[in-house]
């Protein structure tokens, strides 16, 4: 895919301004550049590292990352963490300057330039705004006069910035900032923690329509809240019937219902409904091929008329005066039919007439002969190669129209026959099915059992509309699931190596990523060494990190294109780490960095090698380490060993330098 085919573009963050955040008490005012490469804030634990990275993306989608909050579609995500991002900063800001703390972000979006004001207790308000693209500048800010309004200006924002992410809704932002560009202390695994989140960020990523993203996830969540609603109802209905047999078995033993033929008849129903289903997929399938024959029908019988017609035009060129009747008798009888002369003379004459290349009759000079014999004859060697290709197609098409045409027959007959086996049984059972031996001696008892009755009944048809009104939704996504997996296999060839690229320097080891067709829709496995790994507990956990990290990288570097510029946000998960990991995970992150892209990160300042091997290879005119110390007061702790943070800091200095040698 090429760049300007992106469908999607994020923001590239670069400075972020701090007023009255009184966490950090040093400083009434925090201005930070964030640079072309990595900026790395690094400090002592409970300082407010992942702090920062909250506010960075509070300052862009209003939100804060709830720890506890499962994704389940984009828009509750969104709705929810509103919520949480309204009690989040108490404590951190002091109540003294409640109103007058706010957070500054600049970033650019495509050609446009941002610059977005909020305060910290507003979630969905904006103080002010400015939007810049080319030479227009627009400006928002609060004016109570005027009735403009943080909300208002927000509203603003919105759809300036959809306008310019390609987004099809503010949700999908959030969703990018929060799953797909932040790997924070909520420690989420885009790769293993959720399948609606890969999902949805796979779409995104590779090119689906973001409106047509917003479609499929509503519709999913529909589907996957009517299958809820089916168990539920099946549940009710198992509840009733258990209930109905209680009261029964209490009213006396030969009231007992046959147990083994309503478990026959439920079974025998559940199995109609099984083969109508299947029925109605293997129709849609042979229609699906029905129409797939008549396509690459009618694409032969169109290669092959032009096949024809370019391979008469080949040799309906004029004919050569030699072949001409005349001139043929006239050298085959040495006779002239013109003035009867005969005799070899008359031929001599023709014959040297014809190879001074003039006409034998006028003695004029012939015209030269057009020679299109090689554009001629490539043009039928690629019509013949079409043809090839087409007729090759078509006996597949037809082959696989043959095979479900006798599926769908199969299936027809199935369904056939165990209908005919439910009518039989029903009527063979009639009066069991049908009263259940219900007891006429006591009223109130047959009231009872009929009530439970009429429970089971309505439970179960619910739970039959709950289920065919998923499968609707389920048929609505298979399209767009299908969009999916042919976009991802046209970008195979680029993501995939980038992702094993920056997972190798990591983990050292062969890794293969892979999407294969789920009930729920696509699904990437991830193979190391040979094996599936579907599950986090095949992996430690600084493999999870790190790997779902790098799948990450892959995505947002695919995203954005070659020329394109990806940010990653990171709260480090250096405690993860062994002794031999830190020093690769540090070559991993400078290996997305050297790309082009940029990174955020935090880490402790620790002998960790991951920080040190990272400045190695970027040098200090790629990356930016900022000594959070400065920040905040330190514990009395932290204050005893202000001297070894120094000297961490210098050896990071020192690696800096390194690197720029």
């Amino acid at each position: 895919m090429s760049d300007t085919e992106r469908a999607v573009r994020l923001p590239v963050i670069h400075n972020l301004e701090l007023s009255h955040f009184t966490l950090y008490q040093n400083r009434n005012r925090i201005s930070v550049n964030f640079g072309e490469g990595v900026f790395c804030l690094a400090g002592a634990n409970g300082l407010g590292k992942s702090t920062f990275l909250a506010i960075l993306n509070y300052a862009i989608t209003g939100i804060v990352a709830s720890p506890n909050q499962k994704f389940q579609s984009a828009k509750e995500y969104h709705q929810d963490s509103i919520k949480y991002a309204q009690g989040y900063f108490q404590g951190r800001v002091s109540e003294l300057y409640r109103n007058d703390a706010e957070v500054t972000v600049e970033f650019s979006v495509g050609s446009s330039a941002y610059k977005v004001t909020r305060g910290f207790f507003e979630p969905q308000e904006i103080r002010r705004l400015e939007v810049s693209s080319g030479d227009a500048i627009q400006l928002w800010e609060l004016d109570g006069d005027h009735g403009l309004d943080g909300t208002a200006i927000h509203d603003e924002y919105v759809a300036a910035i959809l306008r310019d992410t390609g987004l099809a809704g503010f949700e999908q932002l959030v969703f990018l900032q929060h799953f797909l560009v932040t790997f924070d202390e909520r420690r989420h695994l885009l790769f293993w923690d959720s399948q609606e989140a890969i999902l949805y960020a796979l779409y995104l990523v590779f090119g689906v329509d973001p409106a047509k993203v917003a479609d499929a996830a509503e519709w999913a969540r529909k589907a996957e809240r009517l299958e809820s609603q089916a168990r539920n109802a099946q549940y009710q209905a198992t509840t009733a019937r258990d209930n109905r047999n209680e009261v029964l078995k209490r009213s006396g033993p030969d009231t007992l219902p046959d147990m083994d033929l309503l478990d026959r008849h439920e079974r025998l129903v559940a199995s109609q409904l099984k083969k109508q289903r299947l029925l109605e997929t293997k129709t849609a399938e042979v229609e699906d091929a029905r129409l797939r024959v008549s396509i690459l029908a009618a694409e032969s019988t169109t290669l092959r008329r032009d096949y024809n017609k370019s391979f008469a035009s080949r040799f309906d060129s004029p004919v050569t005066p030699a072949q001409h009747q005349l001139v043929a008798q006239l050298l085959d009888s040495c006779e002239c039919s013109v003035c009867g002369r005969t005799g070899d003379e008359v031929t001599h004459a023709a014959r040297h007439a014809l190879e001074s290349h003039k006409c034998p009759l006028c003695r004029l000079e012939l015209p030269s002969p057009v020679d299109q014999g090689d554009e001629a004859f490539g043009q039928l060697e690629n019509l013949d190669s079409k043809l090839a290709d087409v007729k090759k197609a078509l006996s597949a098409a037809q082959a696989s129209f043959e095979r479900l045409n006798t599926e769908l027959s199969s299936s027809r007959a199935d369904l056939v026959e165990v209908t005919d086996t439910l009518r039989a049984f029903e009527q063979a059972n009639a009066e069991e099915l049908k009263h259940e031996k219900l007891p006429s001696d006591t009223d109130a008892i047959t009231k009872i059992l009929q009530q439970y009755d009429d429970e089971r009944r309505e439970a179960t048809r619910r739970r039959d509309d709950f289920r065919t009104r998923k499968e609707e939704y389920r048929r609505r996504l298979t399209p767009i699931q299908k969009e999916l997996a042919e976009k991802y296999s046209a970008a195979e060839l680029e993501f995939v190596p980038t992702f094993q690229r920056l997972a190798h320097q990591f983990l050292g080891l062969d890794l293969e990523v892979q999407m294969y067709e789920r009930a729920r829709g696509p699904e990437l496995v991830l193979t190391i060494n040979g094996t599936r790994r579907r599950e986090t507990s095949q992996l430690s956990e600084s493999q999870q990190y790190f790997v779902d990290i790098a799948l990450r990288m892959a995505l947002v570097q695919y995203l954005v294109g070659e020329r394109g510029v990806g940010g990653m946000f990171i709260d480090t998960p250096e405690g993860s780490l062994d002794i031999a990991y830190e020093g690769r995970a540090g070559q991993m992150f400078g290996q997305f960095v050297t790309q082009g892209n940029r990174l955020i990160m935090t880490a402790n300042i620790n002998s960790s090698r991951l920080v040190l091997r990272l400045a190695e290879k970027c040098g200090a005119r790629r990356m930016h380490v900022e000594r959070m110390t400065a920040w905040t007061t330190l514990s009395e702790v932290q204050a005893e060993s202000e001297a070894l943070f120094d000297e961490a800091y210098t050896k990071i200095e020192k690696a800096l330098e390194r690197g720029d040698s």
